[in-house]
């Protein structure tokens, strides 16, 4: 089958990401400056790391938001108001930093539209750094896949780009082929929470990878609701996973 006109735009852009890295000077994707010589990271400065806010203690044991904000019922120590609507099969979800104005954005974007799949690399040693305590219940790592129209567009998938640069930090399996998406969706970016739940419904399907008995960790690079993380998570429990969570380099603030 030849290749469409934009895969082939999104595989020239790559190939062009690539040159630049190598011949024109490194500059940080989190605030666009030149790297310093002595900085061994070709793609965010030490700077922009520190101003990556890390998500605070405590938070709730099953979504990963600060309990201080979100905590409504004395009655259930742990566990917060945000997340009592989510499919029961997603037994957690834990997120390194706030996605905000800033280097966070700004390396969420390098990476999801602009071509700038190294950018996962820094993304993941933050993630692998933050959520520590999480990879001793974990056996395996599923990345979310993308629809495949906007994977011809951007060229990758960045889910799958930050999750086998996680595996490889964490020394955890991937099985990249362990979801496969059924069919394209609307951008989830201006639903309602409702909508976004409506919008992945049936969007995922069992791949050829088996992940019976195993407790798996879904990875995508930012959680907001956890609409398809939870779609995510019901398909992979019915194949017969142990148990089911979520690891996102970013969380998106929902409004109360």
């Amino acid at each position: 089958m030849m290749p469409s006109g934009l895969s082939i735009l999104a595989a020239t852009r790559g190939a062009l990401r690539d040159v630049e890295v190598l011949l024109l000077p490194a500059t940080c994707l989190g605030c666009e400056r030149p790297l310093a010589p002595a900085e061994d990271r070709r793609v965010c400065c030490a700077l922009c790391r520190s101003r990556l806010r890390a998500i605070p203690p405590p938070v709730c044991g099953r979504c990963g938001q600060p309990l201080d904000a979100w905590s409504t019922h004395a009655d259930e120590p742990g566990r917060c108001g945000f997340c009592r609507d989510w499919p029961g099969e997603l037994a957690f979800a834990t997120s390194a930093v706030w996605l905000e104005p800033g280097p966070a954005r700004n390396l969420v974007h390098a990476l999801k539209y602009g071509g700038w799949r190294f950018a996962a690399q820094p993304m993941a040693e933050i993630l692998a750094r933050q959520c520590a305590r999480t990879w001793r219940d974990v056996d395996v790592l599923v990345p979310v896949p993308l629809g495949r129209t906007r994977e011809r567009e951007r060229g990758h998938n960045q889910a799958a780009e930050l999750a086998a640069a996680l595996a490889r930090i964490v020394q955890l399996p991937l099985a990249a082929d362990a979801l496969v998406r059924r069919r394209d969706t609307r951008t989830q970016t201006a639903l309602a929470p409702a909508e976004r739940r409506r919008n992945v419904a049936g969007a995922f399907a069992p791949g050829p990878r088996v992940v019976s008995g195993r407790r798996v960790a879904l990875v995508d690079d930012v959680l907001t609701t956890g609409a398809t993380l939870g779609a995510a998570a019901h398909v992979l429990a019915a194949a017969g996973a142990r148990s089911v969570g979520a690891v996102t380099f970013a969380r998106a603030r929902v409004p109360s």
